[in-house]
């Protein structure tokens, strides 16, 4: 059977934990996934890095300076766009560390509230399939303390990938 190739858009995100909690950024009504909550997490713009992708847009949506860290997850999702299309995603995401206890300065316009989060309040806080997936694989690699140098993987990965990727979907 033949591969199909489907093209997707490429987003870089990032895990951001204070102690035993993660942030998590709520959805304003004028964005796609209105009223969800989410992960700091950006469509890659052409030319860009997968790190520094996650790096600009965590600084967008939380005014956080950070660094980037491990790659822990990486996934193929679908979302909305502000048109109503159905978009194809290749999601990247990256622990980092922030400042201290500095607190998030939200573009209004993207999230209305943040939350630290511990991993068994989960429930309370709805998400996208996809974000549900990242979130669960950030607290599991936490915890294994796996090890991955994103500027190989980004490097590997990011010149076959471009601004779009082609990606071979089961039939």
């Amino acid at each position: 059977m033949q591969p199909y190739n489907l093209k997707a858009r490429v987003a870089a995100g990032v895990a951001i934990f204070r102690d035993d909690r993660i942030l998590l950024l709520h959805r304003s009504p004028m964005v796609a996934n209105p009223g969800a909550w989410d992960l700091p997490l950006g469509h890659v713009d052409r030319g860009e890095s997968l790190p520094r992708a996650a790096r600009r847009e965590t600084k967008e949506e939380t005014g956080f300076q950070v660094q980037i860290g491990p790659l822990f997850h990486a996934d193929v999702y679908r979302t909305l766009s502000k048109k109503g299309k159905i978009r194809p995603t290749v999601g990247v995401f990256f622990h980092c560390r922030a400042p201290g206890r500095k607190v998030p300065r939200l573009d209004t316009n993207e999230h209305t509230e943040y939350a630290w989060v511990r991993e068994s309040e989960l429930r309370d806080y709805p998400t996208a399939p996809y974000v549900e997936r990242a979130v669960r694989a950030a607290f599991a690699s936490r915890e294994s303390g796996s090890k991955i140098d994103p500027e190989l993987v980004a490097k590997a990965i990011y010149p076959t990938l471009g601004h779009h990727a082609a990606l071979p979907v089961p039939a």
